[in-house]
């Protein structure tokens, strides 16, 4: 998002959450399996739908200038934020056309697609533990993440709203993936809660939720074992029908 900078001080420290996280979940209908190619054996629910193109893309796959981004984070995030977005643009559908919408701050990248359809997407990243052992947070800006969900909400045209979640781990200096997942704004909307008031460096006094990325997938009802086995989670509808 364009405020990374702040969200790397708290994976680096592991300080600033307002609370220790519920561990409460929220599972999911168990779905069928499919293989699909190359794609590897992964319940239907959590299934990479048309809009992921090359799955198997990880973070440290992201390096030098390959590939290209043009979204908000170029110009405002720490390296391994604008390298999420990257990771972003090289997952999604290959006919994406990845841009900067400067406009709005609430997101980091808009895509035009291939299937008449606009998307707005908001890159998030975290360690998979801080040092002093829990478990690496997101966190999300309350007034960004309001608007960009009453946007979704709004939006009369064929335009999906999107987070991109990505988990790392630091292996010799360098970041290694552990897992991704794309959900709706809405669908994280739906698992938020404890907004805390924090102070930002150009924003001022700001309500935030930090939430690690294991409470994360519980509420949202994805089993940790899956996450960290399969390429990418995906829990959108795939290309919206306009029924």
């Amino acid at each position: 998002m364009s405020d990374k900078t702040e969200s790397s001080s708290v994976e680096s420290s592991g300080q600033g959450a307002s609370s220790i996280d519920a561990e409460t979940p929220n599972p999911r209908q168990s779905g069928e399996t499919e293989v699909d190619g190359n794609r590897e054996e992964i319940s239907s629910e959590f299934a990479p739908t048309e809009l992921i193109e090359r799955p198997e893309v990880a973070l440290e796959d992201v390096s030098g200038d390959i590939p290209t981004c043009t979204g908000r984070g170029k110009d405002t995030a720490a390296v391994r934020g604008y390298n999420t977005e990257r990771l972003a643009n090289a997952v999604f559908d290959t006919w994406f056309k990845f841009l900067t919408y400067r406009d709005d701050p609430w997101y980091d990248t808009f895509a035009e697609g291939s299937h008449e359809i606009t998307f707005r997407i908001e890159s998030k990243s975290c360690v998979y533990r801080y040092p002093s052992g829990p478990y690496g947070r997101f966190r999300i800006w309350k007034h960004h993440h309001d608007e960009f969900v009453s946007m979704a909400r709004s939006w009369p045209l064929e335009t999906e709203f999107l987070y991109f979640f990505c988990v790392y781990t630091i292996e010799d200096g360098g970041e290694r993936e552990v897992g991704k997942l794309v959900v709706p704004a809405e669908r994280v909307d739906e698992v938020l809660d404890s907004w805390t008031a924090r102070d930002h460096p150009t924003m001022g006094e700001s309500h935030a939720r930090d939430i690690s990325w294991h409470q994360l997938l519980k509420r949202l009802g994805v089993p940790k074992t899956m996450f960290e086995e399969q390429p990418i989670i995906d829990l959108t509808d795939g290309v919206p029908t306009g029924e």
